[in-house]
């Protein structure tokens, strides 16, 4: 994965946690609901690679959905 793509999957990530942080300040989604989206993204991220590639793509993703996920959890014990 060269920079650009990794530059372009975290920015990808981010705006899915903006958005699925928005939702539910604007009341649209649970914080639970909100945290299942998450873990699903997650659970289909740590599927098994096919090659290099895909396994440092993964990295990245679960990377970043993990930092995602722990944001969620922070806004539902509140």
């Amino acid at each position: 994965m060269d920079e650009i793509s990794r530059g372009i999957a975290t920015a990808a990530l981010s705006l899915q946690s903006v958005l699925l942080q928005a939702l539910v300040h604007k009341g649209v989604l649970t914080p639970s609901e909100a945290l299942g989206v998450a873990d699903a993204a997650l659970a289909a991220a740590r599927s098994d690679p096919r090659d290099d590639d895909e396994a440092e793509v993964a990295e990245v993703t679960v990377t970043c959905l993990e930092h995602i996920r722990e944001g969620l959890v922070g806004m539902a014990s509140q």
